[in-house]
């Protein structure tokens, strides 16, 4: 805890987080029960998810195992921050739902985190993208069809087997690409990700979520090819209302053509988001 509070704002911030993790992995070792070492290693997880550019799953799925240690300790179970740091875990990793039980806990536990607002936020997230999807971002026919058509005419050559949404399944589609046109970029309250609205040469629309890339890399009308793109038909419940569409998930730039290139290094981006109620 006392490295990533020295961490902060230094040059080697990344590389003394990824210190403290292996601090708190010894820590959990000596008492594998100890609610609070799960709690500071789920902690230490989720910071380096956001200091190395907010783009690798993988620390997401460490930080929520060490999390859903934690809970299994009754003493760390009433600590309110740690359903609040789970729920954006979840929100981070699109457990839309899980997200919004998270916070919801966290709010009954302790009003003053604020988390209820977290809640709002989010249900306004799932009704603009859930609106986007069936308005085709709002856009005039006449340019939607424009813009679906002119997918037809793209001349990129591809390593891996293009097809359009219909033709995914749920997870990563290895082997396959998929490309898109860029129909509106979706402004909501958060930095990360960056959602858009996509439509493929059939006009099937999705939500693109981009983690990793700078705001503005990706424009409207831009041309997007998905290497192996990962597919997700989202579904969430939440007081008596349900929020249904399709999504696609891109982590880092290499994932991603941008008008038939892979985006520079330049367009990456070091987030410096931090969560609310992770402990210095």
């Amino acid at each position: 805890m006392l490295e990533r509070k020295l961490a902060q704002g230094t040059d080697k911030e990344a590389e003394i987080v990824e210190e403290s993790i292996q601090h708190a992995k010894e820590a959990v070792m000596l008492d594998v029960k100890d609610g609070q070492s799960w709690y500071a290693l789920g902690n230490a997880y989720l910071s380096s998810f956001f200091i190395t550019g907010a783009w690798d799953q993988n620390k997401l799925y460490q930080s929520l195992k060490a999390y859903q240690n934690a809970e299994k300790d009754e003493l760390a179970s009433n600590n309110p921050d740690l359903y609040f740091n789970s729920a954006m875990v979840n929100r981070y990793l699109e457990n839309y739902e899980s997200a919004l039980s998270g916070f919801h806990a966290a709010s009954l536990k302790d009003p003053s985190l604020n988390a209820e607002l977290e809640v709002q936020k989010l249900v306004k997230v799932l009704i603009k993208l859930e609106d986007s999807t069936i308005n085709k971002g709002q856009m005039k026919s006449k340019r939607f069809a424009s813009l679906v058509s002119s997918l037809r005419n793209e001349n990129v050559k591809l390593s891996l087997k293009l097809v359009t949404t219909r033709s995914l399944h749920e997870g990563l589609n290895k082997g396959l690409s998929l490309m898109v046109k860029v129909l509106v970029f979706i402004q909501h309250e958060n930095l990360v990700p960056l959602y858009y609205v996509v439509s493929d040469s059939e006009g099937s629309c999705c939500i693109l979520s981009v983690y990793g890339l700078r705001n503005g890399v990706i424009k409207e009308s831009d041309t997007v090819t998905l290497l192996e793109p990962s597919y997700r038909s989202i579904r969430v419940s939440w007081k008596d209302k349900t929020y249904d569409f399709k999504a696609l998930r891109a982590d880092f730039r290499q994932q991603i053509l941008l008008n038939g290139r892979v985006p520079s290094v330049q367009d990456a981006t070091c987030s410096t988001i931090r969560a609310q109620h992770i402990l210095p």
